[in-house]
């Protein structure tokens, strides 16, 4: 039974991190999705992989780069292009 909890656990973590990954929220949303990834990862190591959602959990995090990848390349153009 606790580990149908933990499971619950993992897929609400890693649908939150992929849900708010996508939506960004002006770079909120890729944190969100990276700390999800992350805490997921961590909860089904230390599980010892009995629990699923690795590849989720790994999504969650890709999300995440890919759209602090935006805030920094977006940052990097107004500042080279930025008018004196």
């Amino acid at each position: 039974m606790i580990n149908q909890n933990l499971q619950e656990e993992v897929n609400r973590i890693i649908n939150r991190g992929i849900i708010f990954g996508i939506i960004w929220i002006l770079g909120i949303g890729s944190i969100i999705a990276l700390t999800s990834g992350f805490q997921a990862k961590k909860m089904i190591r230390q599980s010892e992989y009995k629990l699923t959602g690795n590849r989720k959990a790994t999504k969650s995090i890709l999300i995440g780069i890919g759209g602090l990848l935006v805030w920094v390349v977006a940052i990097f153009i107004i500042v080279k292009f930025k008018k004196t």
